[in-house]
């Protein structure tokens, strides 16, 4: 859900990480709509947030962790799941050293270790005020780890070292009861094979003792398995040089939400899909190629023929 206020004066999903107040009782008033609402099918819903222009990891974060701690408290008050935080470095170059940094100079391990601390210090926020609270990034920890296997992880790690450091200390942070979600905006996979190879670097390959990652600290190595969520995100657009159609859509949901943990989340840009055809929405045979999609996948689980980790639910 794409928070603000109907002036825009408000606006939580730009401006959570801008290096200035919102404040509970604006969070908490562009959040007014959603109370008392009782979902019957669109029941998984997370506040988005974009990275935005967050201060330097070594500058003062006491605002955004506010920003977030005010937010964790709104969004569990009007029944939200949590948070889709959208990593990308859209806005800026937030996590690109030594490009986006203001202190160049320091070493990337300083860095890393500081932007572990701020994503710890900002998941504890939350977590204060919404225990359980389920937090999705789209990009997990694999697109700055230089030895994540290409092409099935497309070479992004230069411009992005310090995303997974940041991702680490979410985990860091989290508690027994918060869940961390490595969303997987990785729209190229295709096949079966491909998303269960990511599926297994992400969630076990990333800390052995081979990758040895600079920014994921050896005690947390050996608790991540159990503590990482496993997501996958698909697009309803070519990407790359993949195409997608509702023929190719079909299977490469099924694919995606038989091996997540929990989460697969469909990014709509070339329809909406929530209006008919006829007002400009997808046509039948886009809806009908997520509805199959889905059914796909649980029938298959039905008949025990994979080993999915998880019921798919709505």
């Amino acid at each position: 859900m794409y928070l603000r206020s109907p002036d825009g004066a408000d606006n939580p999903t730009m401006d959570l990480m801008v290096n200035k107040p919102m404040g509970y009782p604006a969070i908490a008033k562009v959040l007014t709509p959603l109370k008392g609402l009782q979902f019957t099918n669109v029941t998984q819903n997370f506040a988005a947030i974009f990275s935005g222009r967050p201060p330097d990891f070594f500058s003062d974060w006491s605002t955004v962790i506010t920003n977030f701690s005010d937010l964790a408290k709104a969004i569990r008050e009007v029944g939200l799941k949590g948070v889709y935080f959208d990593n990308e470095g859209y806005f800026s170059k937030w996590s690109n050293y030594p490009i986006g940094v203001d202190h160049p100079a320091m070493s990337l391990k300083a860095y890393q270790d500081q932007a572990r601390l701020r994503g710890r210090q900002v998941m504890e926020a939350m977590v204060a005020n919404f225990p359980d609270i389920v937090v999705i990034s789209l990009h997990g920890p694999y697109i700055s780890e230089p030895k994540a296997p290409a092409p099935l992880f497309p070479p992004r790690w230069p411009g992005n070292q310090l995303m997974g450091p940041f991702f680490s200390g979410f985990l860091e942070g989290a508690g027994k009861k918060a869940t961390c979600v490595d969303g997987g905006k990785l729209f190229h996979l295709r096949t079966a094979q491909e998303f269960q190879d990511s599926y297994n670097f992400r969630k076990a390959g990333i800390v052995q003792d081979k990758v040895d990652s600079e920014f994921i600290p050896a005690q947390l190595r050996l608790a991540w398995a159990s503590r990482i969520n496993i997501a996958f995100g698909v697009y309803d657009q070519p990407f790359g040089k993949v195409d997608m159609h509702p023929e190719i859509l079909r299977p490469t949901l099924t694919f995606a939400l038989r091996q997540s943990d929990r989460y697969t989340w469909f990014q709509a840009e070339r329809f909406s899909y929530l209006k008919p055809a006829k007002n400009g929405g997808a046509g039948e045979n886009w809806v009908a190629a997520v509805r199959q999609g889905r059914a796909d996948a649980v029938a298959k689980q039905t008949k025990g023929g994979d080993n999915s980790k998880n019921q798919v639910r709505r």
